[in-house]
């Protein structure tokens, strides 16, 4: 059975075009955009691990993250944020953490910037879990 990724991203196009790359993978591709139920669906469908969109019109990016970090029977997915924003990368370094305003919950497994390089991408979620390159 293969390991199943969640797709959050408010962008249908990225949902398929990411789907579509994780099938070719070898993954089961889950996709979801930022439905308030987000918690309760993660929950019942136990991807093994998660490409979650930063910023999103409907419900930040930041906010998923926060409650995911803090269910209980969730909370230990890795997730890899992606986004859009010049500077991903210092950013991560240096705002994120203001922006969770909580030292208890860890930062994410990695960053990805868009445009999403496939091959960076799924190197780095193989590398997570534990699965052959």
């Amino acid at each position: 059975m293969p390991q199943k990724i969640m797709i959050i991203d408010d962008e249908p196009d990225i949902r398929v075009y990411l789907a579509a790359a994780a099938e070719d993978n070898g993954f089961e591709p889950l996709t979801l955009g930022a439905e308030e139920s987000v918690i309760n669906i993660i929950a019942d469908k136990k991807p093994d691990l998660i490409v979650l969109d930063i910023m999103m019109p409907m419900r930040s990016g930041i906010s998923i993250y926060k409650e995911i970090r803090i269910s209980p029977s969730i909370w230990h997915i890795p997730i890899i944020l992606i986004s859009g924003m010049d500077s991903l990368s210092d950013f991560m370094e240096n705002g994120f953490r203001k922006l969770i305003n909580d030292d208890r919950i860890s930062l994410p497994n990695g960053f990805i910037e868009k445009p999403i390089d496939i091959d960076v991408l799924f190197k780095k979620i193989k590398f997570l879990l534990g699965t052959k390159q």
